[in-house]
């Protein structure tokens, strides 16, 4: 049986207080986590400082840090628990990446037919053609 493989996002969040062997460290975890429930990596993994408009426990400024791969839909709930059990993650979020649909077709414009401009003389000819009939 061949299984179906999603492409997801998975960002999560860690203090920014953590030393930079701490901060790979928890990268390699999660990658090796990833991989070891089938998945495959694609991108990412680069934490980026951000400031908190409201703290996580006690933590105004965080590391963000995003990883895009590809693994099998059912693998998903155990990745979500393991990263909950993990202490230096103060928030987790793992979210299927929709494929980009196709550009829809532009339409082209008919172009219409100029019409042809109408002399007085032929209306008032026209005129006299159709009187002359009654």
């Amino acid at each position: 049986m061949t299984t179906i493989m999603k492409n997801y996002e998975l960002t999560y969040l860690i203090p920014s207080t953590l030393a930079e062997e701490e901060q790979k460290r928890i990268s390699e975890e999660v990658s090796s986590l990833i991989q070891d429930k089938g998945g495959v990596l694609k991108e990412g993994g680069v934490p980026i400082k951000r400031i908190l408009p409201q703290a996580i426990d006690r933590h105004g400024e965080i590391l963000s840090v995003s990883i895009n791969f590809y693994i099998n839909p059912e693998k998903t709930q155990e990745i979500e628990k393991a990263l909950k059990e993990k202490k230096e993650i103060l928030r987790s979020m793992l979210v299927v990446k929709e494929a980009l649909s196709a550009p829809k077709p532009i339409r082209k414009r008919i172009k219409e037919e100029p019409q042809k401009k109408v002399e007085l003389k032929d209306i008032e000819d026209k005129i006299n053609e159709i009187l002359k009939e009654e």
